[in-house]
């Protein structure tokens, strides 16, 4: 059998300066990564000027930001980190976060592994 139909090869998949031209007042993810066989999950997430993304426990997976464009603060447990174009955050897993953006919004893009959809089996063994 030729494993070749399930090779994948490197794609250009987005551009940075094509995704911050979404207007202003976007907010959400406004680009995602779309191949469906992947093992990465990677997006931009734009919050508007003022808006916040609240306080809330992160996924069982670490998460790597990158500001593309603003400004804002990342509310951790433990300290408030400022946020400015190209800065590079480490989310551990599981670790309590609340995103607030500054006067001119703040847009980033989030990589992680991909999560695990929902999957079908047997419930486990009774004794």
């Amino acid at each position: 059998m030729n494993d070749s139909t399930h090779k994948q090869f490197p794609q250009l998949v987005g551009d940075v300066a094509e995704v911050l031209s979404a207007p202003a007042g976007a907010s959400g993810s406004i680009w995602k990564l779309e191949p469906h066989t992947r093992g990465l999950d990677c997006n931009v997430i734009a919050i508007p000027a003022g808006e916040e993304i609240g306080q809330h426990e992160g996924p069982d997976l670490d998460v790597v930001i990158v500001v593309l464009d603003g400004s804002g603060v990342l509310e951790t447990e433990e300290e408030t980190i400022n946020l400015e174009n190209g800065s590079m955050v480490w989310l551990p897993k599981l670790s309590v976060r609340r995103f607030v953006a500054g006067e001119n919004g703040l847009r980033y893009f989030s990589v992680h592994t991909r999560k695990r959809g929902l999957q079908i089996g047997r419930p486990p063994a009774h004794d």
